[in-house]
């Protein structure tokens, strides 16, 4: 199952750098990758307090979720750094 989640997370890795080639807005990576991460967080806060558990592993206590956001945090402030360059 953790298998699946690293897959998960380099599929979304390759699509942030994917997208970078094609000379989209900066701005609208930044608020698209500052989206995802607060929607899959924001959904698994509601989800675990409405007694939700996981079937496939992924949950707050797990250290793959949190080197994933980790990594998300890291690659966002990567995006603000450069639109404060651009500026």
């Amino acid at each position: 199952m953790e298998l699946l989640i690293v897959a998960m997370l380099v599929l979304f890795m390759v699509t942030v750098y994917r997208n970078r080639k094609h000379n989209t807005d900066q701005k609208t990576v930044f608020r698209s990758q500052l989206f995802f991460l607060v929607y899959i967080v924001a959904l698994m806060v509601l989800l675990t307090a409405l007694g939700g558990e996981s079937q496939v592993g992924i949950s707050f206590d797990k250290g793959v979720f949190w080197a994933a956001v980790a990594i998300a945090i890291m690659e966002i402030s990567f995006q603000w750094r450069r639109m404060q360059q651009e500026e």
